[in-house]
Formats: C-alpha cells, structure tokens, sequence
C-alpha cells in the first residue's frame, strides 16, 4: 500500500461533503494539500481546520470548475503556486432530477461541464509529471448512478457513466508505472448534494454511509491500486444486479421508483 506522507493533493470540490473529508483523510496521511471549490469563505475554515489538528500545509485556490475555462483556469493558478500535484481528486460535481425536456439548457451544459470536462482536462495537466515521477495518481468520484440509465436524472447519470469509463480506461493506460486512477462509486451519502438535485431521501438511504466512512473507503481503494471502488454492501449488490438484468427492466424500474418519490417533474 503506497502512503501520503510527504505527498501533496489536489482536491475539486473541497468546501463539503466527500471533499472536504476526502481532503480531512488525506491530511491526516500526512499529505500536504491544495483545496479548490467556488467558496472561498468555506475554504479557509476547511484549511484552518485541516491546519490546526494536522501537521500539513494546506493552500486555498478558489475556482469554478463549471464555467467555460474554468479547468485551465484552475491548472493556471495551481502551476502558479509552483508546487508538483502527486494526487489529483476530482471531486467536484453536481446532479439534477427532472423532466429533460423541461430542464434549464444552461444548468445542463455546467453538469457536463463540471462532471465531464474538468475531469478531463485537470487529469491531462497534472498526469504527465506523476508519470514522470512514476509515483501519485488520480481518483476521480462517479457514483453508483454510473452502471444504469437513469430517467428523469438521465443527464447526470451519464456524466457519471463517462468518468467511470474513463477511469477505467486510464487505470489501464498507466498499468505498470507507478501511477495509479481509481473511479470511487459512492451510493447515497447524506451531504448537501440531494439538496441541490432536489432529491427528496427516500427508501435508497437504507444504502447511505457517511461521507467520513466513504471518503476512508476510498482512499484505502486507491492507496491500494483498486480501479473502482463500491463502498457498502448494498451499494455493490446493486451494481452487481444492475449489469445482470436487462437494460430495459433497470430503467423501467428507475423511471417508476422516481415517480413515486416526485422526482420526476
């Protein structure tokens, strides 16, 4: 298992959630860090926080990843600090439930952007130095949403599709020289995601771990070479049965469970 100590990470997304306790863990290994989200306020509470019960360095870099540019913007002012990035974490993201039809054009264009593009484009600037240095990697948050369509959450569950592939694909890519990518698939985890999808909790919470449990769930994945990681029991027998039965069945299922519970307005 390859340690933190000494390491320096990047963490999108870090103001909340399984980022800011992604980023709590990862101090707590000894890894110095470099936090980004839009909140520059929560930001520095978080690095306070981190700086004050660990023994790292913690840097604030604010960004929005979901704007046009925002990725280069964000690898710009990283390469300003001038300190080499050993572990990329692309946390950042957000989801949506509604009708597509009827969903803002605008918010749906960010998701991709945000979910998709940064994870791209963050991944491509900061992955030649690790391979270099033939140590580091990327760990890169999808969700259990990634192994079955979605109706009425058909925009998210497709980006998050994309970065399992993705990861999938680069893990292969890098097989062998040190570096490392792992797709964490997390299933419902109380933080202010629902929230901000409007997704009201339901019979899924049954399946929820805390972001605290997740976070450490997956920096034991990926310290540990694993290219997806499903923590929880009923989180991987869901995934398990989603890709045994018939495509069309899951979605079935999905779209009427998502109509019971009022998500699909």
């Amino acid at each position: 298992m390859e340690g933190f100590f000494g390491t320096r990470a990047l963490v999108t997304g870090a103001s909340s959630g399984i980022g800011a306790e992604l980023s709590r863990k990862l101090a707590a290994r000894g890894a110095d860090l470099v936090i980004t989200a839009r909140s520059k306020d929560k930001l520095d509470r978080l690095a306070a926080e981190i700086t004050e019960q660990s023994r790292v360095t913690v840097r604030v870099v604010v960004a929005d990843l979901g704007r046009p540019g925002g990725a280069e913007s964000l690898s710009a002012d990283v390469d300003a600090l001038g300190l080499p990035i050993d572990h990329l974490v692309n946390n950042a993201g957000f989801g949506d439930a509604g009708v597509f039809a009827k969903a803002d054009a605008g918010k749906l264009a960010e998701m991709v952007r945000l979910n998709c593009e940064a994870v791209v484009v963050l991944s491509r600037h900061f992955l030649p130095a690790m391979l270099e240095r033939r140590r580091g990697g990327v760990l890169n948050v999808a969700s259990t949403a990634a192994f079955q369509p979605m109706p009425f959450m058909s925009v998210y569950a497709a980006t998050k599709a994309f970065v399992l592939s993705f990861s999938a694909a680069l893990a292969k890519e890098v097989e062998g020289t040190g570096v490392r990518v792992t797709a964490l698939c997390p299933g419902p985890v109380p933080t202010g995601f629902q929230e901000a999808a409007r997704i009201e909790p339901g019979v899924e919470r049954i399946a929820a771990l805390s972001a605290a449990e997740t976070a450490e769930r997956a920096l034991f994945a990926y310290a540990t070479g694993e290219t997806v990681c499903v923590p929880g029991a009923v989180n991987r027998v869901q995934t398990v049965l989603s890709k045994l039965a018939p495509r069309g069945l899951v979605t079935s299922f999905l779209s009427a469970a998502m109509k019971r519970s009022g998500r699909a307005k």
